[in-house]
């Protein structure tokens, strides 16, 4: 960290921003990965102009906002979190720069992804530690305390969080990999049905999560969740949030499940009557776990994707920098939470994996145009996630992050309405990562302890190749078509 010392008790610039800057220069650094430029070239250069391109609005916002008194606290915080990682972050280079390989063969691949799990356990040690938790709490305290008291500010950092100027949300003006038809618009939402050249005797509705756009469903033919399981027999469906703008503030999460609901009843109008399975990613798993628990009867089956259900596994650090936020400031601060955001924190879960593992699990063939565009779809899903609705955010927040209702007590209470897993009386598929460090698989694996049927499988990837590796394309997602046929096959 360029402009902080490593030394304790040493001082840091006086300029009001200088070190969030100096702090944004150094994640910069990081997500432009120099040796993937070096190692692969033109498409290293696409990877990496991916990577940083989130970064530089942030950058300009910051140092567009007049300097207060709170700005400064906050800059003094972050700064402190910056000596704490600094040295970690160069250990972490030097390791990096360590990997030598020829070419980009899969050799270099595999030991960059062993390098990413040391760094990231390494890391996940540190961050637990009570050092770095007190200053954590303290970063988080005083940047909220800032927003807070100065709107105009958080204003800004709301618009520079939003996708860059010319990104359109998947699915918008344009035709997807799969030419997915909209059949239903709801506000914002939109129902999409992928084509199915023969007849299925299964369908399943996806709800994504908002941590990750919905394109890494359909990145392309070689990489569509859609594609794969129509492949294996399976009509798939898809609710896509879309781009959540003012008129989503105040939704609740009964308000998400009653667009899912609508969705729902879609399908099987346009099916003839024949009821769907739910899957989901993420919180898309926890919405539809929510909705299949109110709405008793509907859904043949459930898939869980990566879906926490114990929200203070020991392992959690997606939670633990959400807790030490204050899920419910951070609404009182921004409305609808920032997609770019919810992603920062994904990466500050598994920063090593997050920033290069996404990229190995996808690269087939370097310098190809297919490979290319490949990736910079799935970067663009994973770094420009929709905004999160705030009261819905809120509502999650409280019962899960805060109060970890599903382990605490007999349920959870949303918008007056009790969810008691117990009383889920369908087949439920719980598909874990056995590399996960976004939701680590001890807090999707408690679901087991809380449904009447659980089976699970556990794929051998993280939290983003479970949905775009090769290995889900080949294994996982054909293991969960048949399944899907086995249990939620209507005639």
């Amino acid at each position: 960290m360029s402009a902080s010392s490593d030394t304790p008790g040493e001082e840091t610039p006086t300029g009001a921003h200088a070190p969030v800057g100096a702090l944004l220069a150094t994640a910069d650094g990081l997500f432009r990965d120099t040796l993937v430029q070096e190692r692969f070239g033109d498409l290293g250069r696409v990877f990496s102009t991916v990577l940083g391109s989130w970064i530089e609005p942030f950058t300009a916002a910051i140092e567009g906002i007049e300097p207060t008194a709170h700005s400064q606290a906050a800059a003094r915080a972050m700064a402190d979190i910056a000596r704490l990682t600094g040295a970690l972050a160069r250990e972490a280079g030097q390791r990096v720069t360590g990997v030598h390989a020829e070419g980009a063969g899969s050799d270099f691949r595999s030991r960059y992804s062993d390098l990413a799990v040391r760094v990231d356990d390494a890391f996940r040690t540190y961050s637990s530690s009570p050092e770095f938790d007190r200053a954590r709490r303290r970063a988080c305290t005083t940047v909220l305390d800032w927003l807070e008291n100065d709107p105009a500010a958080a204003s800004a950092i709301a618009r520079a969080l939003e996708p860059p100027a010319g990104q359109t949300p998947p699915w918008v003006g344009h035709g997807t990999p799969t030419d997915a038809a909209v059949v239903l618009r709801d506000g914002n939402a939109s129902l999409l049905r992928f084509p199915c050249e023969r007849p299925v005797p299964a369908s399943v509705l996806v709800i994504p999560g908002f941590t990750i756009g919905p394109r890494i469903f359909d990145l392309c033919p070689q990489r569509s969740t859609a594609r794969t399981l129509a492949e294996h027999g399976v009509q798939t469906w898809l609710l896509d949030w879309g781009r959540t703008d003012e008129t989503d503030r105040q939704r609740t999460v009964a308000d998400q499940l009653a667009r899912i609901d609508r969705a729902f009843d879609t399908v099987v109008a346009a099916a003839n009557g024949r009821r769907p399975a739910l899957a989901g990613h993420f919180h898309g798993g926890l919405l539809a776990l929510l909705y299949c628990i109110g709405h008793p009867g509907k859904a043949t089956a459930l898939v869980t994707l990566s879906t926490p259900v114990d929200f203070a596994s020991p392992e959690d650090a997606f939670a633990d920098w959400l807790r030490a936020l204050d899920g419910e400031r951070l609404v009182e601060a921004f409305g609808n939470v920032p997609g770019a955001l919810t992603s920062a924190l994904v990466a500050a879960a598994s920063p090593m994996r997050w920033c290069g593992g996404g990229f190995f699990a996808l690269l087939e063939a370097v310098d190809s145009e297919a490979a290319a565009t490949r990736i910079a779809r799935f970067e663009q899903a994973r770094r420009f996630p929709p905004a999160f609705p705030g009261e819905a955010f809120r509502g999650l927040y409280r019962e899960f992050y805060r109060d970890n209702a599903f382990v605490a007590g007999e349920g959870a209470v949303l918008d007056g309405q009790p969810y008691d897993p117990s009383n889920l009386a369908i087949p439920v598929l719980n598909v874990l990562a056995d590399g996960d460090r976004v939701v680590p698989p001890q807090a999707s694996s408690y679901l087991g302890e809380l449904v009447a049927t659980e089976h699970r499988l556990e794929h051998v990837g993280d939290h983003f190749d479970l949905l775009a590796g090769r290995r889900a394309h080949s294994g996982l997602l054909p293991d969960i078509a048949a399944w899907l046929f086995e249990h939620a096959r209507e005639t």
